[in-house]
């Protein structure tokens, strides 16, 4: 039976991980699965390569090296902000204030006090609040 070797990698990287994987899978025991270490690396080589060129240049399971570079990017993206802290101090006596809204479908309202009383923003932002409740 001929032996089939790795499609040729353009890049020293993934040159040395497909050769490195043409070695395990020499000495592998029957059904062993591939070490991790060599998946981490696999996957690192698919964030900057692409999963398909990486897949084949490995000769991996395209499905499976997908799922995870999927669960690394999950597992590294910014989780979004779960509380937002509004300040709602009024400005120095003398100035004025002005409160700005925006809703995600480009709507705005805009009050401006001249001479703001702490009740009157307060009563305002209480309404606001549970009006889009």
């Amino acid at each position: 039976m001929a032996q089939s070797f790795p499609a040729a990698a353009p890049d020293p990287e993934l040159a040395e991980a497909a050769s490195a994987l043409t070695r395990w899978r020499a000495a592998r025991p029957l059904g062993g699965r591939i070490p991790e270490v060599l998946w981490s690396r696999a996957v690192e080589l698919a964030a900057r390569h692409g999963v398909a060129q990486v897949a084949r240049a490995l000769r991996l399971d395209y499905v499976r090296l997908k799922r995870r570079l999927a669960i690394r990017t999950e597992a590294t993206a910014p989780s979004p902000p779960g509380f937002l802290d509004l300040n709602l101090e009024l400005p120095p006596a003398g100035s004025g204030c002005v409160l700005a809204l925006t809703d995600t479908h480009g709507r705005s309202l805009r009050i401006e006090w001249t001479r703001p009383l702490a009740g009157e923003v307060a009563a305002v932002a209480r309404s606001l609040w549970e009006a889009a409740a």
